[in-house]
């Protein structure tokens, strides 16, 4: 981000609940402008139950919330699932204020989270899939081959930036997205970064073997 001049960062949720590094993530993303909730905080703050979880997902959150401060719990407390950003909506998943954590993934979810969105421009996370949707469409966009997609004006659009640690795709490299709204433009970004560090260190932290086994798996071990 510093090579590229990015100067202000918002973050859409789920900096813990999978990764080995909790507190260090969240000292990363101290200078964000907007931290908003994702699924995964939501469950380590009690906000969320076991049900909402598989067991590997479950496994992990406990982990992590014996990992945190509670300053660092009080932290996360104060994050919502939504929010705006100078006339940006973002989300953690989706802007459907009766499904907050609904997957963008259906028809129907798509229908009720534009239904929703009031800004033209809302940026969402949460599948861990980096995708490009349009109200209308009934499927995404297709992924520019630059990364670069130039907006269209007028029509509502919800940018999947994919996600930084767990990426859900055959590259494992960090996705994530910048904004320039003077050429309208939304580039998406792909960023190296030792895979195999966070895979060894996985190997040392005794979790349980679904836990073990799901993270390996996203991190295409």
């Amino acid at each position: 981000m510093e090579k590229l001049g990015v100067k202000r960062m918002v973050v859409l949720g789920d900096v813990v609940g999978y990764g080995p590094f909790p507190s260090d993530c969240l000292r990363m993303i101290a200078k964000a402008e907007v931290c908003l909730q994702g699924i995964h905080e939501a469950g380590v703050i009690g906000a969320l139950g076991e049900r909402w979880f598989n067991d590997a997902a479950w496994g992990a959150i406990e982990w992590t919330r014996k990992k945190l401060t509670h300053a660092d719990r009080e932290l996360i407390s104060k994050w919502r699932p939504t929010g705006q950003f100078e006339g940006i909506q973002l989300a953690h998943a989706s802007l459907n204020p009766d499904a907050v954590f609904d997957y963008l993934l259906t028809p129907r979810a798509l229908k009720a989270h534009f239904a929703a969105q009031k800004a033209t421009l809302c940026f969402v996370g949460h599948t861990h899939i980096p995708e490009i949707w349009t109200e209308g469409r009934v499927d995404p966009v297709p992924l520019p081959t630059s990364g670069v997609y130039r907006l269209e004006p007028g029509l509502k659009t919800v940018i999947n930036v994919g996600s930084v640690g767990l990426p859900r795709v055959d590259d494992k490299r960090a996705s994530w997205a910048t904004y320039d709204p003077l050429a309208g433009e939304v580039t998406l970004r792909r960023t190296s970064y030792d895979v195999q560090e966070v895979i060894r260190t996985i190997g040392h932290l005794r979790h349980e073997p679904a836990v073990e086994a799901k993270l390996l798996r996203d991190l295409g071990a």
